[in-house]
This record gives structure tokens, C-alpha cells and sequence, in this order.
């Protein structure tokens, strides 16, 4: 059994509620987490458990394949037999509570569900330790990327105004170089910021020239 079963089931008819609510867990964390594949590996056995309750518990729930779809007389024939027993249908389709044995497997099942959830909790904690970290940016990369944040804050009433961009762009410049100057950060460093900045003041007036 895979995890494209239980997607596949029709979730209104899966009953007992806690087999719906099993069935509910399972797809959820599934679709919470990043790594599938690793997911569907460490959640075999309950993937398949919980497929194999819904087969004998709930088997409307499992959606024929066309080719398994009955014939369009033998729908009639239903149709009809549906019409004639409806009443009596209606009082059986409520919902049954599950007897002690059932109960018993959802029990465990549940069990089964959360100490899953703990595996891959710490699979995925595992991963993350083994992950190499990203380096931590550079004082002047950061400084760099204040003074580019501050070019972003035009006014949108100012976006138009290239005589304020340019007169903006010299003061941040300015600005920029003299803080750059003062911390002593190497020259090649300071030019690739300036540059940036420039940039960024550029593509602005391009879009205020359209």
C-alpha cells in the first residue's frame, strides 16, 4: 500500500471516526513534511495498517478504477433495488460505534500514528544537524544591504521623481562611503556595495521613465 491510496479514498465514508481520524493524521504530517520519500519509508507499516482497517471497515471509501466501474444496466439495476430499500437504508447507514475489537486496533493504531510522528520528528532533526550551515554574512555585506534597504523606502508618491532618486542617491553614496571609510573595510568590498546601490537607484529610474 502507498500513500496515493489513502489519498485516493473518499474521506466522508471512512467510519469508524477514529479510523477517519487515523487516516486524517497520516495524510496531514505527510503533507507537512519537506521529505517525502523518507516520510513514506518510516510510515510503511502504519500506511498499510490503516489501508488494510479501511478495506474491511469501510470499503465504499476506496474508489473503483474505471475499469472496475460496474456497467451502465447493472446501475440501473442498483438504482432501482436503492429506491426500493432506501428507507431501510437510511435507519442502517448511522453510524456504527466499533466493537471492542476494532477499538483495541485503533488504539494502537493511534499509538502507532504518534510514535511515527516522534521518528520522523527526529529524522528530520538528524537531517537538519547534518546539513552544512549557511556562513553567516559579512559586516560589510551587511552594512551593504542596510543602505540597499534604504534606497527601497522612496515614498510611493516619489517613485516617479528622478530629480529626488538622484539627489537620494548621492546622499546615501556619500553617506556609505564615509561609513565604510571610517570602519576601515577594505576598498574592493566598499566599491562592490557602491556598485549595488547604484544599481538599485538605476532600475528605479528606468521605471520612472516608462
Amino acid at each position: 500500500m502507498t500513500i496515493l491510496q489513502l489519498q485516493a479514498l473518499d474521506m466522508s465514508l471512512v467510519q469508524p471516526e477514529a479510523l477517519k481520524t487515523a487516516v486524517q493524521d497520516i495524510l496531514d504530517d505527510y503533507n507537512a513534511t519537506s521529505d517525502k520519500k523518507a516520510f513514506e519509508d518510516i510510515a510503511k507499516e502504519n500506511i498499510e495498517k490503516v489501508f488494510l482497517l479501511v478495506e474491511r471497515l469501510a470499503p465504499k471509501a476506496i474508489k473503483k478504477s474505471k475499469e472496475e466501474a460496474p456497467k451502465k444496466t447493472e446501475k440501473k439495476e442498483v438504482a432501482k433495488d436503492e429506491k426500493e430499500t432506501t428507507p431501510e437504508k437510511k435507519a442502517s447507514e448511522k453510524p456504527k460505534k466499533p466493537n471492542k475489537t476494532v477499538k483495541k486496533e485503533l488504539d494502537a493504531l493511534s499509538k502507532d500514528i504518534k510514535a511515527c510522528r516522534l521518528k520522523i520528528k527526529k529524522y528530520n532533526e538528524e537531517k537538519r544537524k547534518n546539513q552544512p550551515k549557511k556562513p553567516k554574512p559579512m559586516r560589510h555585506t551587511k552594512i551593504k544591504n542596510h543602505f540597499v534597504a534604504i534606497a527601497n523606502l522612496i515614498p510611493p508618491a516619489h517613485k516617479e521623481n528622478i530629480k529626488m532618486q538622484k539627489e537620494a542617491e548621492k546622499i546615501l553614496l556619500r553617506a556609505y562611503r564615509g561609513i565604510m571609510n571610517t570602519y576601515g573595510i577594505n576598498f574592493v568590498r566598499a566599491e562592490a556595495g557602491e556598485k549595488e546601490i547604484k544599481e538599485r537607484y538605476d532600475k528605479m529610474e528606468e521605471k520612472a521613465k516608462k
